[in-house]
């Protein structure tokens, strides 16, 4: 587009450039011919003779011009005679009694040659230009393309969660001073550094939240478990349970979201590996596991895993899948993928938009089941991917055994 601009400039300067010279030489013509002219009449006055190629009445004057000339002193006419353009110079005088009009003419074939040299002139001149503007446009605009890609990048590094990148040390620096990349990246790295702030008081307050409520929960179970046995027992042991769950689930967060976990990969058999977490799922929440199916591959897979933090991952999406979904919960193992499939409403568009996020959960409630499968899932270098196919369905990609994922990530 830019280039096409470039073009259509320089061809409408030419054209002016063109129409000013071909004006100025016309002026140029006339002033010569009415000269020429005016040398004429004086010697015809005084010597009677014409020269200089004027003429007495020329018959190939036209109508026009010999009219005008019987009106005024000196006129200029423009004519085209014989294919050939041609400037008419002519004025009123007197032979003897009679008038008459004593004319000469100048031909545009004299200057056709300058106009070529000009023409010609302005072609390479517009070629030159054209290519000069191109060049650098391409350097500029392939140097603003590669700080823009670098700039995506680092957006979603930030976006990933990597808190350490700059937008604007990633971009580069111009050919001098700032411009309005510098800016847009100078008040991206504004935004995300309020963001951060943000996100890190937040995770310092339910981290601080959790770790004070520990300590009075230690003793409210302790105390629910010296009740006398009774169904009112019962139900306080339940929700100090689910407050413990919930708690450890808080704390679980918070060390996700500070970077310090770290995973201890070995290499497993996936459907075997799978078959044993499952089993140990079900003994644990045999009320969650009641409609749950289970489907190993044809053939195993090997992968590279912590078997503690994939059980984890699988507990927490059976869990939210239970209380969410609709049965049947449905396992499948492929390749090295696994997949949880539950038959309800789905994933809502935001989860699906923006990832599992604290506290939102995709049926309403406190929602970190999700985000403990997706930090754990980082930590081990799964890709963990969501969508709504016959409901809520999260699949598993695990690394293969001949790569080491970098350890130490996390949400």
């Amino acid at each position: 587009m830019t280039i096409l601009s470039v073009l259509l400039t320089l061809l409408i300067s030419a054209m002016l450039v063109r129409q000013m010279i071909n004006l100025s030489e016309e002026q140029r013509l006339r002033e010569e011919a009415t000269t020429s002219l005016q040398q004429a009449v004086r010697i015809l006055d005084e010597t009677g003779i014409s020269i200089l190629g004027a003429k007495v009445n020329d018959p190939l004057l036209p109508d026009q011009a010999r009219e005008a000339a019987k009106a005024d002193q000196y006129i200029t006419y423009r004519a085209v005679l014989e294919g050939r353009e041609i400037i008419y110079a002519a004025a009123p005088v007197k032979l003897g009694a009679q008038p008459a009009v004593l004319s000469l003419s100048v031909s545009w074939a004299n200057s056709q040659q300058m106009r070529q040299s000009v023409d010609t002139a302005l072609l390479w001149a517009g070629i030159t230009t054209l290519v000069l503007v191109s060049a650098i446009g391409i350097v500029v605009v392939s140097r603003l393309v590669k700080r823009i890609t670098r700039g995506s990048h680092a957006a979603r590094a930030i976006a990933s969660g990597d808190r350490q990148v700059l937008l604007e040390d990633s971009i580069g620096k111009p050919f001098g001073g700032r411009d309005e990349v510098d800016e847009f990246a100078g008040a991206v790295d504004a935004m995300a550094r309020e963001l951060n702030s943000k996100i890190t008081a937040e995770q310092r307050y339910s981290a601080d939240l959790a770790h004070e409520l520990r300590t009075p929960l230690t003793g409210l179970v302790t105390a629910a478990s010296l009740l006398p046995a009774s169904r009112p027992t019962q139900l306080v042991q339940d929700r100090v349970a689910k407050l413990r769950n919930l708690i450890e689930d808080l704390l679980e967060v918070s060390r996700l979201e500070s970077r310090i976990e770290s995973a201890e990969l070995v290499k497993v058999g996936l459907d075997h590996c799978v078959a044993e977490i499952i089993e140990r799922i079900r003994g644990r929440r045999p009320e969650q596991c009641a409609g749950l199916d289970l489907r190993l591959g044809a053939a195993s897979s090997e992968v590279r895993v912590e078997p503690r933090r994939l059980e984890r991952i699988l507990e927490n999406l059976i869990s939210n899948a239970w209380a969410h979904g609709e049965g049947p919960i449905i396992i499948s193992t492929r390749g090295r993928s696994i997949r949880v499939l539950d038959h309800g409403q789905g994933f809502p568009r935001s989860v699906l938009e923006n990832g599992p996020e604290r506290f939102v959960s995709k049926g309403g409630g406190i929602g970190l089941g999700l985000t403990i499968a997706s930090g754990q899932a980082q930590v081990l270098g799964v890709t963990m991917k969501l969508s709504n196919p016959h409901g809520a369905l999260v699949e598993l990609e695990l690394q293969p055994p001949q790569e080491t994922p970098g350890q130490g990530g996390a949400a």
